[in-house]
């Protein structure tokens, strides 16, 4: 299990009671999760680039579409390049 994940998991226990079964209304709880998930969606809209043009590419590999791959691979290196940056200047 990746670190958000896992972060999500630990973080269920604070909304439920011993048996697991009545949520428990804690606003601070509440908010520190949704920091958190909103800091994950930002994450995942960072990457999602990546993600496409890396399915992309399986796809026309799959596929076996040299063409297709070429231009697949081009995406994805540029995709990567561009996260790669903006990880670097922030």
């Amino acid at each position: 299990m990746n670190k958000p994940a896992s972060m999500i998991v630990a973080d269920r226990g604070v909304f439920a009671d011993q048996d697991g079964t009545h949520p428990q209304h804690d606003p601070s709880a509440i908010a520190d999760l949704h920091r958190q998930a909103c800091a994950l969606q930002s994450e995942l809209d960072e990457i999602q680039p990546v993600i496409s043009a890396a399915v992309l590419a399986a796809t026309a590999f799959r596929m076996r579409d040299n063409d297709s791959l070429v231009s697949a691979l081009r995406i994805l290196v540029g995709a990567t390049r561009t996260l790669e940056e903006r990880r670097a200047c922030s």
